[in-house]
């Protein structure tokens, strides 16, 4: 099975649990809690991957991570994929439960990229052009700063990109010049 139909599986189980349990935005949040620790934590990473730490250490490991810190639902689904030998595509699956949250939320996550620090007008320029873009009626900016596209900015929205960086504009400029 490839890792985006297991990741997707398992994002929709949680889901469904959520939903059922009236428990979604909880969920939702207590999987942020999850995400970021994965994120800040290589060693974590690399815990979830290893065949060579065993289920039961594993187990062990995230009950004393995530205990307190998440809900009890939560804390099920994350001794179900341990116990299921699937801790390696947590990522994934957080990222499918993260997609499967906005759609039912109405929400359109777009990720900007930018020479310098996107400033609040311009925010919201490209929100009210991604809400145009998508139907959605929210829209949730993740911003990246990366000086070498040197200004403008590039918009990754739903697999789609906008490039209106300089650096772009450069590129087609350099290659009109060589043909």
């Amino acid at each position: 099975m490839s890792a985006d139909k297991l990741s997707l599986r398992y994002a929709k189980s949680l889901f469904d649990e959520a939903v059922s349990t009236g428990s979604l935005d909880t969920v939702f949040s207590d999987l942020g809690v999850v995400a970021a620790a994965l994120q800040s934590s290589k060693e974590l990473q690399l815990l979830y991957k290893s065949p060579i730490v065993k289920g039961p250490k594993k187990q062990a490991i995230t009950q004393a991570l995530f205990s307190g810190k998440v809900t009890q639902t939560t804390a099920n689904f994350l001794s179900l994929v341990v116990t299921q030998g699937r801790e390696a595509y947590l990522s994934n699956i957080l990222a499918s439960f993260n997609r499967l949250y906005n759609q039912t939320k109405g929400i359109s996550e777009v990720t900007v990229t930018t020479a310098t620090e996107l400033d609040a007008d311009n925010e919201q320029k490209i929100a009210s052009f991604i809400k145009q873009q998508s139907g959605y009626p929210n829209v949730k900016i993740n911003k990246k700063v990366d000086a070498s596209i040197m200004g403008g900015f590039i918009i990754d929205f739903g697999g789609k990109w906008y490039d209106n960086s300089v650096r772009y504009k450069l590129s087609k400029v350099e290659k009109e010049l060589i043909a």
